[in-house]
């Protein structure tokens, strides 16, 4: 999705009452605002400006510590939060007196955003949700790719039966056999897709559950370097 310049209209995000369908994996907020302007709803759905966003969301940043989260120039910074204050999405939160002009401190004006779908120029939900996550798919797309070439080298693909009948489809380096990249010295990464898992609604909401579950834990862990992860499970329908 493409950056949209900030509209010249006043602050659109509007107050509103508790939700009728809270998300009940997200923590409940007593200060949330739907935005239905195309401008400002633009940059929520954004994720290149949703990032740039980010440092502010329901804290205080100065611009200068936001650079350094952003690991960006603080006059590049304090552009994008100039148009942020014009969206009505940011605000300045305080001030903290020192020599001189006083420093901002600025804030998103809720702590969380919600964005209809009529709001987005979006033509179908699929699509919607296809613009909001093209920016994390191409990011675990290109660090799978990087990562495997440089365990593996240039790589094909396999296309064959395996013993109990299903077609598989693998990244390999030989026609004899798949790649793989979980030996102990093999980089950590992993791209895989299956389409005929056959399980009962039970069963399917056992492993959505533990996959959840199993996110929420390494999550808490605080590692030397970031990784990207991708859960998904779905019920196939007609085409």
């Amino acid at each position: 999705m493409k950056e949209h310049d900030s509209p010249r209209a006043a602050p659109t995000a509007e107050p509103a009452s508790a939700p009728q369908h809270p998300d009940p994996e997200a923590g409940a907020h007593r200060n949330y605002r739907v935005v239905r302007e195309p401008g400002p709803a633009a940059l929520l759905m954004s994720p290149t400006s949703l990032r740039q966003l980010a440092p502010f969301l329901g804290r205080e940043r100065t611009v200068g510590r936001a650079a350094e989260e952003l690991g960006e120039l603080p006059n590049t910074v304090f552009k994008r939060v100039q148009r942020f204050v014009r969206a009505g999405l940011l605000e300045v939160a305080r001030e903290r007196p020192r020599r001189g002009r006083a420093l901002k401190l600025y804030r998103t004006v809720a702590e969380s955003f919600f964005v209809p779908f009529e709001a987005t120029a979006a033509e179908s939900l699929e699509a919607a949700l296809a613009e909001r996550d093209a920016y994390w798919e191409r990011l675990l797309r290109r660090n799978v790719v990087r990562a495997r070439r440089e365990a593996l080298g240039t790589w094909g693909t396999r296309v064959y039966r395996d013993a109990r009948g299903r077609l598989q489809i693998q990244t390999a380096i030989t026609p004899e056999a798949d790649a793989t990249t979980l030996d102990a010295a093999a980089p950590a990464v992993l791209s895989s897709w299956r389409d005929s898992v056959m399980l009962d609604f039970e069963d399917a909401k056992a492993l959505q559950r533990e996959l959840y579950a199993l996110l929420l834990r390494y999550e808490q862990k605080l590692g030397a370097q970031r990784y990207i992860v991708r859960l998904a499970l779905a019920p196939v329908g007609g085409a």
